[in-house]
């Protein structure tokens, strides 16, 4: 009756192990005297490991954050500079002769920083300014509660100008 070998009782007899002559015959890790000494054949190496693809998911979520954070920058540009008003404005006074009044260009001045949605406390210009291509007039004021400047060019005789709100 044949019963599992116990590994804490004594030992059994093993059945006789037949070697192979190939085996019996192992080689020597020095080469016997007259022998030419070879390097060991390596064995091949393996396949590469397989690449994981955390690189390009990596790079597609960064790819993205950066597409949202460029559009939030376009949009928040795109409301804050609609909801100022412009920096130049274009107008028409009439002149008498080839100068403007003050209050007239003062006038003209109110009218197109209030259709620009600005508020004007007040708007100085000097007494009388000459009217005529590229000629210049600065106006001072209050415009929003804010000490306003403005640079106005005449584009020709006939009053036509453009206002550069500094």
């Amino acid at each position: 009756m044949s019963h599992p070998s116990n590994p804490y009782g004594p030992p059994q007899p093993q059945p006789a192990q037949l070697v192979h002559p190939a085996q019996a015959a192992q080689p020597h890790p020095y080469p016997a005297p007259g022998q030419v000494w070879s390097q060991p054949v390596m064995p091949p190496y393996g396949a590469p490991p397989r690449q994981r693809n955390g690189l390009a998911i990596a790079a597609i979520a960064i790819s993205v954050v950066s597409l949202l954070a460029s559009l939030g920058v376009v949009g928040f540009i795109a409301v804050s500079s609609a909801a100022d008003p412009s920096w130049v404005l274009q107008g028409e006074v009439r002149p008498a002769g080839s100068a403007v009044s003050a209050a007239d260009l003062e006038s003209a001045l109110t009218k197109l920083v209030e259709d620009d949605g600005g508020s004007v406390d007040e708007i100085v210009c000097p007494g009388s300014s000459a009217v005529g291509q590229g000629l210049v007039a600065v106006c001072h004021g209050s415009v929003d509660g804010f000490d306003w400047t403005g640079l106005v060019v005449f584009e020709d005789e006939s009053g036509t100008f453009t206002v550069n709100q500094l």
